[in-house]
């Protein structure tokens, strides 16, 4: 056998490996949290101005809600959450924002929620 095949084969197993961990690891929850993040922006401008949630928008906003503590606890990289801390974004906060705003029932009360989580996640 060649050496120089070898090596090749090996360099290239190497960068492909790494490879798929940067993008495992690193963009996909990053892009996953954007989208997450553009849905809920949406979301909240159509509820924002509602008297009251119907059960199927509570349903989507705890789900959304989960779909963020979850990007927060396992998803997301923590070199990207320090980021965003330093940013001033709390992701925390949003999702406290999020559960509570699924419970709201008046208009004055689902503004200043959807307010919240727009002022946490700097939306």
């Amino acid at each position: 056998m060649d050496m120089i095949l070898i090596g090749g084969a090996a360099v290239g197993l190497v960068m492909g490996s790494f490879g798929y961990v940067l993008i495992r690891f690193g963009l996909r929850p990053v892009l996953g949290y954007r989208r997450l993040k553009r849905r809920l922006s949406s979301l909240l401008n159509r509820v924002e101005g509602l008297e009251s949630l119907t059960e199927d928008e509570r349903h989507l906003i705890r789900r959304l809600a989960v779909e963020l503590q979850t990007a927060v606890d396992d998803g997301l990289p923590q070199w990207y959450i320090l980021a965003l801390k330093n940013k001033e974004v709390h992701l925390r906060d949003a999702v406290r924002h999020l559960q509570t705003l699924a419970n709201c029932k008046g208009q004055e009360a689902i503004h200043t929620r959807a307010q919240g989580v727009r002022t946490s996640l700097k939306l």
